[in-house]
């Protein structure tokens, strides 16, 4: 019997970041490669390469690496990239959705941002994630409730005498009316 067949085959890949062993490792997603010191080191790379369908090609450059950008369908939609992905990753990302800069109720030192979900729903979170967590499933209005004083409400539905608010705060949920 051949002798080689049961010999340790594994080849072991290094860490870029710090040269550290890359570990198997099972996600929500699959299964990818991770450094083995982590968390003082957070690389990853996925085992199965994620497609994009590519539905044109555009004559921009990408501002990182310089190849022509391309309009892509993914998981979460259609989206603009780097023709040279994988080694480039360039993504033009949304623009934010609030005009006006909401501070975070919560950690006080960021803002309220547009932001997409898992299943591409939209929802306002704060731009100092993941150290602070709040999120509103809507879009939120600057008025503080006439209940606790929380600074933002949700509008709840709009009619011609006026509009429903609720209040953002989720241990009050205080609805009021604000009249036109």
């Amino acid at each position: 019997m051949n002798q080689s067949l049961f010999h340790h085959t594994k080849q072991e890949e290094y860490c870029p970041k710090c040269g550290s062993i890359l570990q198997m490792k099972q996600g929500k997603k699959g299964l990818f490669l991770g450094c083995s010191a982590y968390p003082q080191c957070d690389y990853l790379r996925p085992l199965h390469r994620v497609e994009h369908k590519v539905l044109k090609t555009l004559d921009e450059p990408c501002p990182q690496c310089g190849d022509l950008l391309q309009l892509k369908q993914g998981a979460f939609g259609m989206f603009i990239g780097c023709s040279n992905y994988p080694q480039c990753d360039f993504v033009v990302h949304e623009e934010q959705k609030i005009e006006e800069k909401i501070p975070c109720p919560e950690c006080r030192k960021g803002h309220l941002v547009t932001r997409r979900g898992r299943q591409g729903k939209t929802f306002y979170g704060c731009d100092n994630f993941p150290r602070c967590k709040f999120s509103l499933p809507t879009r939120p209005y600057e008025m503080p409730c006439p209940q606790c004083n929380f600074p933002l409400a949700l509008l709840k539905s709009e009619n011609e005498e006026g509009q429903q608010m609720q209040c953002a705060n989720k241990t009050c949920r205080h609805i009021f009316e604000i009249s036109k």
